[in-house]
């Protein structure tokens, strides 16, 4: 079940709010706010700016929910660790080195490349994908794809999970990745890192 579903459901029940009332007061249908909240359709921005005082609750709490729901709770808390441990950026050789606070993913695959003595040209070569767009997607630029976790964890022989959270803890903040972790323990789940 959605936690984020749950909760604006609580929220709303709290204080005696139909989804049909809801709805009306955003502007949208009972359809459209039900496929959202169960993660079926993104939240516009227009939708959250509208229930976010309704529900009484922060931006980053509503975030953390949609990162709870969207992601297991291992690759949160692997992504909580890598944003509370950054690692140090490293120098490729014959690369322009512009920033000394590089995103978490290109650290890490930058990491493990020079470790197995390729360059990001060689690398884009063996997952067989352009380079201009690889490099855009490991600094953050576009989404990467699923297509190119899958081919980087087996060429550079690392988890997924590993790939998603360095992805995840680059795209989030500290503050709203514990939240996240928060609701997934707040289930019963056992809090140690």
């Amino acid at each position: 079940m959605s936690k984020l579903k749950n909760k604006i459901d609580e929220i709303l029940n709290n204080k005696g709010l139909s989804h049909y009332r809801t709805c009306r007061l955003i502007g949208c249908n009972d359809s459209t706010l039900s496929r959202m909240m169960n993660g079926k359709l993104p939240f516009s921005k227009n939708i959250r700016n509208k229930i976010l005082p309704i529900l009484e609750i922060t931006e980053e709490e509503f975030e953390s929910l949609v990162i709870a729901d969207k992601y297991p709770k291992e690759i949160i808390k692997k992504a909580v660790l890598a944003k509370q441990n950054p690692p140090a950026p490293v120098e490729i050789p014959q690369q322009k080195t512009k920033d000394t606070k590089s995103p978490i993913l290109t650290t890490q695959i930058d990491k493990l490349i020079l470790k197995k003595g390729l360059s990001r040209t060689k690398l884009s070569k063996l997952i067989n994908y352009g380079q201009g767009i690889f490099n855009q997607m490991i600094i953050g630029k576009y989404k990467i794809s699923g297509t190119v976790i899958e081919r980087l964890s087996e060429v550079l022989e690392i988890s997924q999970e590993d790939i998603k959270a360095w992805v995840l803890a680059d795209k989030y903040s500290l503050e709203v990745l514990c939240m996240a972790w928060d609701v997934c323990i707040s289930e019963g789940d056992n809090k140690q890192f």
